[in-house]
Order: structure tokens, then sequence, then C-alpha cells
């Protein structure tokens, strides 16, 4: 294969999954290059945790107003957003040949709230992506076994599953 063609693979469509860690700079350079390899349309999503129960009953007996409170759950994902739009712009600044070679691909963001393996197996069977990539979501000497998460994302999902250990 020549430099710049792309590689006949299927692979038309990749989630990426970041967290707001450290560790999404190399699941965004790995899902990028996979990517830019394959022609894939890359798609970034980042899941906020579900407030639990107990929190949720709490805020729903001190906050009367409904309003009020679908304000305050909006500002968490809106929140999100913001740094995971921040971490994109650094991201892409630090790798300007990666955004030139993956053209004027839109690259889709999603923030979503929910139980994060769910919420990602869910919206990839929604895209109909063909490849997931993901941190370890563990650190240290564990780093090579994948976390709660991503084990449930590899038990549920219905796509390959690339797992990015964290940087050195």
């Amino acid at each position: 294969m020549c430099q710049g063609e792309k590689m006949n693979t299927g692979i038309n469509s990749i989630l990426c999954c970041v967290s707001l860690h450290r560790d999404s700079r190399a699941v965004l350079e790995y899902a990028a290059k996979l990517a830019i390899a394959t022609g894939a349309r890359l798609c970034v999503l980042h899941t906020v945790k579900a407030l639990d129960d107990d929190v949720m009953n709490t805020l729903k007996a001190n906050i009367r107003n409904q309003d009020t409170l679908s304000d305050l759950m909006q500002q968490r994902l809106d929140q999100a957003r913001q740094q995971i739009d921040a971490k994109l712009e650094a991201f892409w600044e630090n790798h300007p040949q990666e955004k030139q070679e993956l053209g004027g691909q839109a690259i889709q963001v999603e923030v979503l709230e929910g139980y994060p393996a769910a919420v990602i197996v869910q919206e990839a069977t929604r895209r109909g992506v063909d490849m997931i990539v993901m941190a370890t979501n563990k650190r240290g000497f564990s780093a090579s076994y994948a976390g709660k998460i991503t084990k449930g994302v590899i038990k549920r999902a219905h796509v390959p599953v690339v797992v990015v250990p964290p940087p050195a």
C-alpha cells in the first residue's frame, strides 16, 4: 500500500470514548490514526455518570421546581461538553497533521449521561459504528487489565473494542 492510500477494512465509523482524565490524549491519538488509515468517520463520546438514586432523591426533595432541577442537570452536561471541547481543541492544536489528514471530515462529538458502559454500547449500536476505541481506565501495575467500564463495554459490544493503555 502506498503512503496516503486508505486501507479497505470495512471500518467506516469509529466511536472514540474519552474521559476527562489524562488517558484521553492517547485514546484520541489512536482513534484519529485508525480513522485516517481506514478513511472512517470519527465520533467522539464522553459519558457523564448518572447521579446515584440517593443523590437524585435528595435533589428532588430540596429542589421542588422541576425546571430548576432540569436546568441543574443540563448544566452538568454543558460543563462536561465545555471540558471535552477544550480537550479536543488542545489535542488538535498538538496534532495538526492528524487534523489535516482527516481533512474536512466533520468529527461528531456527543456528551451523554448514564451508566457509561451501557451508554457507550447503546450509542455504538445507534450510530452503527464498526469499532469502539477506549482507555483501560486503570492506572499503575493493573493497567494491563481493563477497568470496570471497559470490561462492561467489551462484554456487551457487538463490534471490536480497541483498548488503549494509559500513557507511560
